[in-house]
């Protein structure tokens, strides 16, 4: 057997249970099953749709990087990412009580009844804007594996990401992201441990690789803030909260997810370290193509390859759901014309439209460490007008310009090109300070 045979026969095993996961979702499904999932998500299935979320192609692609260019001490990336999951453990049950009370399918939905109709349209923006980055950067990552894995033109392995993902969401809506969900995470810890355990027995990894101070103090600094605060404030992360069954299944789940993070990163560490040993010259962000792609021997590589591909798709179906959702709730919410209109029909509109303009974006534009960093700096935007609500009664029009100086900090770095784990961080303070003198001066 060739290994494109062998590739395309695991391939194609991969697609058929996508399609089969969407058809099953899809019966006997209401409006709430297709934009929350009946709000019944319950346990371990909280644990897995949060853990593929923040172990997708964009993820993975820029820990990768940073491996490859400062070795192990990446981690606190991850590190990051366990204690703002422990964070927001402390205040789920808040916003869970409260978003049922509301009865909102978006965080934007959330905050605009809140803090009013111009304050949702902020949340609606900044957060449309972030999402439609990582859905870019996703489909970036996809497809060059996919390109890796096929003779195909960059651009057609795009497009076939987005239309893979688009043909299971339109059937069952956020039902199947659940569902597929767990399908990933199993993918993941199939891929972590087959692809790790080879590796690490076939390569010397020098112990100064595994310097956790290598990173440096500023890009320590920024990874914690981006993932331990960014977790707070991601909107795919608020839009499952609102589907768990209770608080005690939404506080489990988060506590799952906890290990299931850092544990997947550690293994998943040693591809990073491997192929800095064997192609010490490319460039950091193809690290994690180029680890699979010529690392692995004839079976494993195959395997692994198309596995890859799973995880690098496996956000993307979240993401556009989330983009697509806001974008329904905003139309029902902030007009007349379509306030009687299915949720399903508008959605799914939004999720074609979303889809065909990402992909286009994939095909022109694909620096995904830049996508990335600015899509953290939006995230962090957020954190002081998210938290500081959970606290105190906030002025509607201090929220607002909060909101606008952080969007504008976040153009300026991307303009000038100045987006690293250390700048990002920018928007967190701007946010922060605009905040407090604004509730000040309106409180005067």
């Amino acid at each position: 057997m060739t290994p494109l045979t062998l590739t395309i026969i695991f391939f194609l095993i991969y697609i058929a249970i996508l399609l089969a996961i969407g058809i099953i979702s899809a019966r006997k499904s209401s409006e709430e099953d297709f934009m929350l999932a009946n709000r019944s998500v319950a346990g371990f299935q909280v644990a897995a749709t949060m853990s593929a979320s923040f172990f997708d192609g964009s993820v993975l692609a820029i820990y990768l990087a940073y491996v490859y260019q400062y070795g192990f001490s990446a981690i606190w990336l991850f590190i990051g990412l366990a204690i703002g999951f422990l964070l927001l453990r402390k205040y789920a049950g808040i916003i869970k009580h409260k978003a049922d009370e509301l009865k909102v399918y978006s965080m934007p939905e959330y905050f605009f009844k809140i803090f009013g109709k111009k304050n949702g349209l902020m949340f609606s923006l900044l957060l449309v804007l972030q999402f439609f980055l990582l859905l870019v950067v996703n489909l970036v990552i996809s497809g060059k594996v996919l390109s890796a894995i096929f003779p195909l033109k960059y651009s057609l392995a795009v497009a076939i990401g987005g239309a893979i993902v688009l043909t299971y969401l339109l059937l069952a809506g956020f039902k199947a992201v659940v569902h597929t969900d767990f399908f990933q995470l199993i993918i993941m810890f199939v891929l972590s441990l087959s692809v790790g355990i080879f590796l690490l027995g076939k390569t010397h990894i020098p112990a100064s690789e595994f310097n956790l101070g290598t990173l440096g103090a500023g890009n320590i600094v920024g990874f914690l803030l981006i993932a331990g605060l960014g977790i707070m404030v991601a909107p795919d992360v608020w839009q499952r909260i609102f589907a768990t069954k209770d608080e005690k299944n939404l506080k489990r789940g988060l506590s799952y997810v906890t290990i299931i993070l850092p544990a997947l990163a550690t293994i998943i560490s040693i591809v990073g370290l491997a192929t800095k040993q064997a192609f010490p010259n490319i460039l950091p962000e193809d690290a994690l193509v180029t680890g699979f792609s010529h690392l692995l021997p004839f079976g494993l590589k195959e395997f692994g390859m198309v596995l890859l591909y799973a995880v690098a798709l496996s956000s993307s179906d979240t993401v556009t759901f989330v983009v697509s959702s806001i974008f329904t709730r905003d139309i029902k919410n902030y007009t007349k014309r379509y306030s009687e209109e299915s949720m399903k029909k508008l959605t799914r509109v939004s999720m074609v439209f979303f889809i065909v303009l990402a992909v286009i974006t994939g095909i022109i534009y694909q620096d995904i460490l830049s996508l990335g960093f600015s899509l953290a700096s939006l995230n962090l935007a957020l954190f002081p007008v998210v938290f500081g609500s959970l606290y105190w009664k906030l002025k509607e029009n201090a929220v607002f310009w909060s909101l606008v100086l952080a969007l504008v900090s976040v153009i300026i770095l991307f303009a000038t090109q100045s987006l690293s784990p250390e700048t990002a961080i920018i928007s967190l303070p701007v946010s922060l300070l605009s905040l407090l003198l604004f509730q000040k001066i309106l409180k005067k």
